[in-house]
C-alpha cells in the first residue's frame, strides 16, 4: 500500500503545481490577464450583491485562524512534534513544504505585481497574486496531515477535511475583498501541490531502499 501512496501523491501534487503555475501564467501575460479579470470582476461583483453576516463571519474566522501568528504558532508545534518524535523523513517533507510555500510569495508577486481589489475588509500587503493566506492554508492544513499521519485510510480521511478547509480559506479571501478569486485559485493549487508531491519526493530515496530490502527477502 505504501508504495501506491507515494505515486499518487506525487502525481496529485505534480498535478496541482502545473495547474497553479498555469494560472500564474494567464494572469501575468498581458494577452490572457484582461480575460481572467473579466472573470475575477464578475465574481467580484457577485460577492458585492451576496454579502451575508454568517459567510462574512465564517471568513474573518478563517481569516485570523489562517493568519500569520496562529498559523506560524501551529507550524513550530508541528515542527517540535517531529523532532521529539524523531520522525526525521516525515520532518524534511514538512519543512521543504513549508519553507517553499513561503519563499514562492514574495517573488511571485514581485513578477506578477497585481494591484488588490476595492474595500478591502481586512488588513493586507504588497500585491494580490497570489494570495499568501490561500497559499498557506493549502500548504499547512494538508501538510499537517502528512506529516503527523501515517500512509493509509485515516490519512485519507483526515486529508478529505484539510483540503477543503483549505479550500475554503482561499475562498474567504475573495469575500473579504482581499484578493481576485485567480490569486485564490492559484495560491490554493501552488500551496495544496507543495504540500502533497513535496513530502512524496522526500520519501522516495527511503522507498526505495524498503523496496530493494524486500526483494532481497523475497528471492
Amino acid at each position: 500500500m505504501p508504495n501506491r501512496l507515494v505515486p499518487a501523491d506525487l502525481g496529485a501534487g505534480l498535478a496541482g503545481i502545473a495547474a497553479g503555475a498555469a494560472v500564474t501564467v494567464l494572469v501575468r501575460s498581458p494577452h490572457t490577464r484582461p480575460l481572467v479579470q473579466q472573470v475575477d470582476d464578475g465574481w467580484y461583483r457577485l460577492v458585492q450583491r451576496t454579502h451575508a453576516g454568517p459567510r462574512e463571519a465564517a471568513s474573518r474566522t478563517l481569516d485570523v485562524a489562517f493568519g500569520t501568528t496562529v498559523d506560524w504558532t501551529v507550524r513550530v508545534a508541528v515542527t517540535a512534534q517531529l523532532l521529539r518524535s524523531r520522525r526525521w523523513s516525515a520532518l524534511v517533507g514538512w519543512a521543504a513544504t513549508v519553507a517553499l510555500g513561503e519563499v514562492s510569495v514574495g517573488p511571485l508577486k514581485a513578477a506578477v505585481d497585481r494591484p488588490r481589489p476595492d474595500a478591502s475588509m481586512t488588513r493586507t500587503s504588497m500585491a494580490s497574486y497570489p494570495s499568501g493566506h490561500a497559499l498557506a492554508a493549502a500548504t499547512t492544513a494538508p501538510g499537517i496531515v502528512i506529516a503527523l499521519v501515517p500512509p493509509g485510510r485515516a490519512r485519507r480521511r483526515l486529508l478529505a477535511v484539510a483540503v477543503p478547509l483549505a479550500a475554503a480559506t482561499a475562498l474567504s479571501r475573495t469575500f473579504l475583498n482581499a484578493h481576485w478569486l485567480s490569486d485564490v485559485v492559484g495560491g490554493f493549487a501552488l500551496g495544496t501541490g507543495y504540500a502533497l508531491a513535496v513530502p512524496a519526493v522526500t520519501r522516495l530515496p527511503a522507498d526505495r531502499v524498503q523496496c530493494g530490502r524486500s526483494g532481497r527477502r523475497h528471492r
